[in-house]
């Protein structure tokens, strides 16, 4: 039942996303050519600033969803209607909190901008930005007992109609219009009509959701729940400031133009982590419920599968980006946003380091680990910023970058592994750290193979990417198949890959009943 889930999961959650990138880069193409770089520059930036205010989320998201698992799987209405009550509470107590912070930036928003805007309006794109911010909050808290529930693919299918809608009336008032005021103004009326309609399903589905009550949880209970927060909390923080200073140190430090140019990037790599990050989204509540039921022996053969799958995909992924990134900003938006090569590395450096913590991530998440190394993510937070402040200065955008990969290297790289083969599978985490080094260097052998040999042919840039892309996906999947195919955790994946050739499409395509 657990597979099932997490592939329904992940079958919705991906072609949800597809879709959705698909449309992404339809928008950006006409964003650029009908507004230019410089609005995409405002745009990477104030959602930065927006991501760092995201901080009063302070986790709990992921504190309320762990905290549903159990109560889910003993369907204990009482004890879920008083963590949906403390949510709901929460989260309009962080909406209005957002929103004071983020009018009390307006006066600095100049100081966060190098060099000289044309852009006319900036408050109210700003103003704008953080109003589609703080609605979220008073709806979004009731999906969480359907990501809890292991049925993420029914918000994927509401999200990708309006993302479809969304993105279709942007591109017409691009096209019609060009003003960027209205497009914003679009995005935040279909943002809080899919929130309404989320809102809405998880009554549907719940209907005790939609009764009132004063359903609250005991003194203990409350206590075990905001220890967890805490420490949740502090995560958060490091999290959005890593990922969210990096555009804004990008704009004071280098200027507001280049963090326009590496939003195109990041439009990729983001795309990319979101339909990655689906395949370990979808199972994280199934990953709940294992933790739950299943003994340490189960619940560490499962990791070194998620593991193994983790390496192979984000693997496969950086030897084609590698190699076919530039070349495809050179046909989509010309060579003046393409960026040297220093400049990739750090990029796909960051995106790989990223992608390869979700094993230790998901199951950090979903046994309660959240005590252990608290103050940890502090330390990352201060450590990325310290040093991509440094870096920057020296090395431009790349140092940013790799201010990111050192803060994660010095804290969550290490740590996150140590706390969960200590605690959850009782055993030396050595073998993760030797099977982490001999994933990095397949990974380096099988991108410069296949970048040399995609070197070798010179002919019409269209050409060369077809063949580079055929390159991609022919040598790293036979250097890696080659290497694991005996493998435990290989003949696991393979089984069940060959399970949903042979079975579950028809099943996956049946709408499930509430």
């Amino acid at each position: 039942m657990r597979i099932q889930n997490s592939l329904n999961n992940m079958f919705f959650g991906l072609s949800g996303q597809v879709i959705s990138a698909i449309m992404g880069f339809m928008v950006r193409t006409v964003f650029i050519y009908t507004l230019g770089i410089e609005y995409l520059g405002v745009d990477g930036l104030f959602t930065s600033i927006l991501i760092m205010l995201s901080l009063a989320n302070l986790g709990f998201d992921t504190a309320i969803v762990y905290s549903l698992y159990k109560p889910l799987a003993e369907n204990d209405i009482n004890r879920i209607q008083a963590l949906m009550n403390l949510y709901q509470k929460a989260y309009r107590r962080i909406g209005i909190i957002i929103l004071l912070i983020g009018l009390s930036l307006l006066p600095f928003l100049p100081n966060l901008m190098n060099g000289e805007t044309t852009i006319s309006n900036i408050t109210i794109i700003y103003l704008l930005f953080l109003s589609n911010s703080v609605l979220s909050y008073y709806f979004v808290y009731k999906q969480s007992i359907i990501i809890a529930d292991q049925r993420n693919h029914i918000i994927s299918k509401i999200h990708t109609v309006f993302t479809i809608v969304s993105n279709i009336a942007q591109i017409i008032v691009l096209v019609s219009i060009g003003n960027y005021i209205v497009v914003l103004s679009t995005q935040i009326a279909f943002r809080v009509i899919e929130n309404v309609y989320v809102a809405n399903k998880a009554n549907q589905l719940y209907p005790y959701l939609a009764t009132k009550n004063n359903a609250t949880l005991s003194k203990e209970d409350r206590k075990l729940f905001f220890e967890n927060l805490y420490a949740l909390m502090l995560y958060k923080i490091s999290g959005v400031v890593i990922s969210g200073t990096d555009n804004i140190i990008i704009s004071k430090f280098v200027g507001i133009v280049w963090v326009g140019v590496y939003s195109n990037y990041l439009l990729i790599i983001s795309t990319l982590n979101t339909l990655l990050g689906y395949l370990f989204y979808s199972i994280t509540a199934s990953v709940g419920n294992l933790n739950v039921n299943e003994n340490a022996e189960k619940k560490y053969f499962v990791f070194r599968v998620l593991n193994f799958a983790n390496f192979w995909i984000y693997g496969f992924c950086v030897v084609s980006l590698w190699s076919l990134i530039n070349p495809f900003i050179n046909i989509w938006l010309g060579d003046k946003y393409v960026f040297e090569k220093y400049i990739v590395f750090a990029i796909l450096l960051n995106f790989f380091t990223a992608g390869m913590q979700n094993a230790s991530t998901t199951f950090r998440d979903t046994t309660g680990l959240f005590k252990r190394g608290k103050y940890r993510p502090i330390i990352a937070a201060i450590i990325n910023v310290v040093v991509s402040i440094i870096l920057v200065q020296k090395m431009g955008i790349a140092g940013v970058l790799l201010g990111t990969v050192i803060s994660r290297f010095c804290t969550y790289f290490w740590y996150d592994p140590y706390v969960i083969f200590r605690f959850v599978f009782k055993r030396s985490v050595m073998s993760y750290f030797v099977r982490y080094i001999c994933f990095v260097l397949l990974v380096t052998l099988s991108a410069i193979i296949t970048d040399t040999l995609g070197g070798l042919i010179s002919t019409s840039l269209i050409l060369n990417i077809v063949i580079r892309a055929v390159l991609c996906l022919i040598i790293p999947n036979f250097i890696f198949f080659m290497i694991f195919r005996k493998s435990e955790e290989f003949k696991y994946l393979w089984n069940i890959a060959h399970s949903i050739t042979n079975k579950i499409p028809s099943r996956l395509l049946v709408k499930e009943s509430p």
